[in-house]
């Protein structure tokens, strides 16, 4: 088969968490270079063949290994579906013969490193990091026997809101106080708007645990501005209190939130049983 026609067979995530998974553990497998773009599905057939003749973007995970053996970098290209039938696309390579690190490849000049300071990998909301935090262990105590809690230092690769999407949540949170936006998480159908609805949704984003670190932040930033209006709200609406049971005007607990409503991120399947291919985005044109 053609590198052309193999790689119309590449194939598409499933969704954007694990898009951004996919992304994560192949910068964490070292695959550091990496250049990105946006491109209309009609142009894609054109495009991913032009890629397949400067890269080895069709090898399989034993053609990659043996490649290594050699010298020979590792490329990946991931495609994935946008609005308005665009596609955003990425290459991505470790170190080696071919690779985007090698200047004698046609986009080394556009390339960049994810390990460096203005070389992140960002994806709309989202910028990929290397993140210094806290890990808890439970881990056996010699002199009782019973488990103890540890928190360990641990380095790892992790998203993150990009500072823009985090200055702004917070900024729209404290309008919304200010406005004496309540609000409405926006359960069974309904609209999420205000305070409640701000939240709601940063708690619906994909809990990498740096975005579920700001998240928190976020739900703390709520919980000081709306209490310097809460009384002053409840004093407006003591109709709702009595109907509510005293519960009118308060959002959830902290302990509430990091207990109930942000679980942690597990390792989800990146394709599903019928994995849409690139080949596909061009026959949806």
């Amino acid at each position: 088969m053609k590198a052309a026609d193999a790689a119309l067979l590449i194939k598409i995530p499933r969704n954007k968490t694990v898009l951004m998974q996919h992304l994560q553990l192949l910068v964490f497998r070292r695959h550091y270079w990496w250049c990105s773009g946006v491109i209309s599905a009609s142009k894609m057939g054109g495009f991913v063949a032009k890629m397949a003749v400067r890269y080895p973007i069709t090898r399989t995970a034993r053609g990659r290994a043996y490649d290594r053996t050699r010298g020979r970098a590792a490329v990946h290209f991931i495609a994935f579906p946008l609005k308005n039938n665009q596609v955003v696309w990425w290459l991505l390579s470790d170190e080696g013969k071919g690779g985007l690190n090698d200047s004698t490849t046609p986009d080394a000049h556009v390339a960049k490193n994810a390990m460096t300071g203005d070389g992140h990998v960002i994806f709309t909301d989202y910028v990929l990091h290397y993140a210094h935090k806290k890990d808890a262990r439970h881990l056996p105590d010699k002199k009782t026997g019973k488990d103890k809690l540890v928190l360990k230092d641990v380095s790892t690769w992790t998203w993150k809101l990009t500072d823009t999407a985090f200055n702004e949540t917070k900024a729209t949170i404290e309008r919304a106080a200010v406005n004496f936006e309540y609000g409405d998480e926006g359960a069974h159908g309904r609209r999420p708007w205000g305070v409640l609805g701000i939240l709601a949704c940063q708690r619906s984003r994909p809990l990498f645990s740096g975005v579920r670190t700001q998240v928190i932040e976020l739900h703390r930033h709520a919980d000081s501005h709306w209490g310097r209006v809460k009384r002053k709200w409840q004093g407006q609406h003591s109709a709702e209190r009595q109907l509510d049971a005293g519960d009118a005007g308060e959002l959830r607990t902290l302990k509430e939130v990091m207990s109930c409503h942000l679980p942690k991120m597990v390792r989800i399947a990146v394709y599903g049983d019928d994995p849409k291919t690139v080949g596909d985005l061009l026959q949806n044109e």
